[in-house]
């Protein structure tokens, strides 16, 4: 037909001669985005902890292509805890697992990590748009983020897509991250209620202990704001309004890996009434300042005049490692209060109900259970799962680091109460 224009047809060779001038550019620009990877992720050992996150999502780094450094993505499970170093760039984090003989590598980001969910949705969508044409619909209709992770068809695009996205799954309104402080604070809840003489006598024995054994590492500081009114930040890649809480998260921890850790994004909600806004206030004080203690990433033992409870922390932003003092026996714990004199027998009723109510909390409601007969065997249980955190947060230094240089920013470890 006049003015069509038949393809231009080339040979192999013609082809291969017209491309032989890109082809070293693309080696060479690929050889130096590796190497630039390889440099940075061996840099930031030395570097400080800029934050922490609490995961909220399974991600399985063997299974992505796309990381910086091949076999360098670290792979993580839900409520696993990591530590960010740096932001290599928008796709990725430097970091590593906080677990023990867990080495640095790349972590996915939450605008990454949206970028998989988006890919998942539109895999499973092709999918089904196959199985409709050719009559074969799912009998449920089933588009839950649990299910985007299998789904899949003949199709060979949405097969890749499926394959490359597999490793991702997450609910559609949990976040990935949630903005944790650099350093777990570890509470002491029971044997009953603070305030009284046989509770507050136990935890002191085991705060003076761990003043003892941890010297040097560890701050004990006293805290008497309700922290059970703060809420957990979130970082989520998801957001686009800049009113949504976690929006205002995820700038937070862009803001943290460019100011450094001292600063602790602010707890998201409604706006409080003018009659909770000082007590708020108190709160977030005490939030921050936790935080900002953390980062020295010595052992943190806070001493709550408020808590009570595990449910207490639950939707705080702290992720504390929970230790309950445990008296199994009711008549060993009547005992004890009455061994103490009549102003506390007084109150003898409040404080076995009280007791009774953490009986009958799940196990996996705390991190450490106490309830050794002994206060000393207590207390070796408590050692020797503190000494074993203190590994996983604070790995080898690379065996070229020189002298005197250290990863952790001084801290006198002095007590604060």
């Amino acid at each position: 037909m006049p003015g069509s224009h038949k393809p231009l047809k080339l040979s192999e060779k013609e082809r291969d001669r017209r491309l032989s001038p890109i082809k070293p550019r693309v080696t060479i620009t690929l050889c130096l985005f590796v190497k630039q990877a390889a440099a940075a992720l061996e840099k930031a050992r030395t570097k400080p902890v800029a934050f922490a996150v609490r995961t909220n999502i399974d991600y399985d780094g063997s299974q992505d292509d796309d990381a910086p450094f091949y076999g360098k993505a670290i792979s993580f499970e839900a409520k696993d805890f990591l530590h960010i170093k740096e932001k290599f760039n928008n796709d990725w984090w430097i970091g590593r697992l906080v677990k023990e003989e867990h080495d640095y590598g790349f972590i996915p980001s939450p605008a990454r990590l949206e970028k998989l969910r988006q890919q998942m949705i539109a895999a499973h969508k092709r999918s089904q748009n196959k199985e409709d044409l050719n009559g074969d619909i799912s009998p449920n209709g089933d588009l839950s983020m649990s299910n985007l992770a299998t789904a899949g068809g003949e199709d060979d695009e949405a097969k890749k897509a499926d394959k490359k996205a597999s490793f991702f799954r997450k609910n559609d309104n949990l976040p990935p991250y949630d903005v944790v402080p650099s350093m777990r604070p570890v509470v002491l809840i029971g044997p009953s209620l603070k305030g009284f003489e046989v509770t507050d006598m136990m935890q002191k024995a085991l705060f003076d202990y761990l003043k003892h054994k941890f010297e040097g590492r560890v701050v004990i500081t006293r805290v008497t704001a309700d922290l059970a009114l703060a809420k957990r930040s979130v970082l989520s890649g998801s957001n686009a309004n800049t009113t949504n809480p976690s929006k205002r998260a995820t700038s937070a921890a862009t803001s943290l890996i460019d100011r450094g850790a001292g600063a602790v994004p602010i707890m998201p909600g409604t706006t409080p009434s003018a009659s909770s806004r000082s007590s708020l206030a108190d709160v977030q004080s005490e939030i921050e300042r936790i935080f900002e203690l953390a980062r020295s990433l010595q052992l943190i033992v806070l001493d709550c005049d408020t808590i009570n409870h595990p449910s207490q922390l639950a939707k705080t932003s702290l992720a504390p490692i929970i230790v309950y003092i445990k008296v199994a026996s009711p008549k060993v714990l009547q005992r004890l209060i009455k061994s103490r004199g009549k102003s506390q027998s007084r109150h003898l009723n409040v404080q076995l109900v009280a007791a009774d109510k953490l009986a009958q909390c799940s196990p996996d409601m705390f991190d450490v259970v106490l309830d050794e007969n002994q206060l000393e065997d207590a207390c070796e249980t408590l050692y020797v799962y503190l000494e074993a955190y203190w590994r996983a947060t604070h790995p080898p230094l690379p065996t070229h680091t020189a002298p005197g240089e250290s990863t952790t920013q001084p801290h006198t470890g002095m007590d604060t109460r």
